[in-house]
């Protein structure tokens, strides 16, 4: 593979990753006319949340589980999305080195 191959790979690359992003900026003009449209776009952030969280929580296992229950309850009472999410990440830290659990 020499330089021009790479350099049309990172072309139609970038071509592709532009192509997306501006067909969704246009859909997005199209979608603002139907009625009703604008509750599904509110519901779309928290269900791919749930979507990428879900996985990897079920992956780590018992841990994973109280891990997240520690870290909703943390953010319930504070409000604090980083305190919650780093106590969360060190309970995980801690039981994965053999130091908690």
């Amino acid at each position: 593979m020499n330089n021009i191959d790479i350099l049309l790979i990172i072309i139609f690359v970038a071509i592709g990753t532009y192509t997306l992003r501006f067909s969704g900026l246009f859909l997005a003009n199209k979608l603002k006319r139907i009625k009703h449209i604008d509750l599904l776009l509110e519901a779309i952030p928290a269900t791919l949340l749930i979507s990428l969280v879900v996985p990897s929580i079920i992956k780590t296992g018992i841990i994973g589980i109280i891990a997240a229950g520690v870290s909703i309850l943390i953010m319930h009472k504070t409000k604090n999305t980083f305190l919650s999410m780093s106590i969360a990440v060190v309970i995980v830290a801690l039981h994965r080195n053999g130091l908690l659990l």
